[in-house]
């Protein structure tokens, strides 16, 4: 009863959620609520994925990544972001002012961008405490569906997507270069820069596409093999991907965004998605984030509620 509770409030919150656009300009609010949530000790699992902790948190969640074992953000309802610095033990929660949030990534213990409906992209430099608002990403008056897919080098330079929009910044989001889809790709799941220029994107059949030129032309490159495995269409970011170089990258694809008992799998390249390792994750279905380093992995595995792994050789 409690569960269906939670997920019946969940559904009414994102009924305030859209794909469209407002065009009021926003300043950002800054209240200073820290909430506590408990940690469990870590639970050791067989194979190469290692359990660090389970994460309940009472702020609305559509969105997280942990860039370290210590500092993770989240993104929910209208624009209601929550950061720590302590592992999830207490939250700064801030409002973004902005539409809900389905997208994020995180370049630092510092900066921070977030993305979802309606346009709003918005950025933090000071570890979650205010948020600029940006140029809208997308026309406001077409847009169909909300950006879930952030990757950025730093607070200047990086790439956006949502399922069927591809766009790129070189100055910190005042502006963006909105570029065409690969011709045979289908819907976007997740995309990722690695430097200057170059980068991946996927699709939802599990195809890659490498670029060098930051999206005016793209080479497919790879096709997953997903088996049973079927990636529906979301709002939420149902696949995440890290290329360190050209050469070698980790892909992890979620079945779910409901925190369901479905598959999440992971694949592995060492020469550009010519060959693939790959191995289940033994963890919930649900959105996923993978950190630039150290190997990672956040899964939103319930109402609220996050679970960090760690990828080890």
């Amino acid at each position: 009863m409690k569960y269906t509770f939670s997920v019946f409030v969940g559904l009414l919150l994102l009924c305030s959620c859209s794909a469209g656009s407002d065009s009021v300009s926003f300043t950002t609010a800054i209240p200073d609520i820290p909430t506590e949530v408990i940690v469990p000790a870590s639970t050791q699992i067989p194979g190469p994925w290692q359990v660090v902790g389970v994460y309940n948190a009472d702020q609305s969640i559509m969105t997280a990544g942990f860039l370290d074992e210590l500092h993770v953000a989240t993104g929910g309802v209208v624009g209601q972001m929550g950061y720590s610095n302590d592992g999830g033990e207490t939250w700064l929660i801030t409002d973004a002012l902005a539409d809900c949030r389905y997208g994020m990534d995180i370049v630092s213990p510092q900066v921070i961008w977030a993305c979802g409906g309606a346009t709003h992209v918005r950025k933090s430099v000071d570890g979650g405490k205010t948020w600029e608002v940006l140029a809208a990403f997308g026309d406001p008056r077409t847009i169909t569906n909300p950006c879930h897919s952030a990757s950025f080098l730093d607070e200047n330079t990086g790439w956006l997507a949502n399922s069927n929009l591809f766009g790129t910044t070189i100055d910190g989001g005042m502006s963006w270069t909105m570029q065409a889809l690969p011709e045979t790709a289908n819907k976007i799941v997740t995309i990722d820069t690695y430097g200057s220029n170059e980068g991946y994107l996927l699709d939802q059949s599990g195809v890659l596409f490498f670029t060098q030129d930051d999206g005016e032309h793209w080479q497919e490159v790879s096709r997953l093999e997903l088996g049973v495995l079927k990636m529906p269409v979301s709002a939420y970011q149902l696949a995440a991907m890290r290329f360190s170089d050209a050469k070698n990258g980790l892909i992890v694809v979620s079945s779910s965004p409901y925190g369901k008992p479905a598959p999440v799998l992971a694949f592995h390249t060492s020469d550009g998605g010519k060959t693939w390792t790959s191995e289940s994750i033994p963890v919930f279905a649900g959105p996923v984030y993978l950190a630039r380093q150290g190997g990672f992995l956040t899964v939103i595995t319930g109402v609220n509620q996050l679970t960090l792994l760690k990828y080890g050789e």
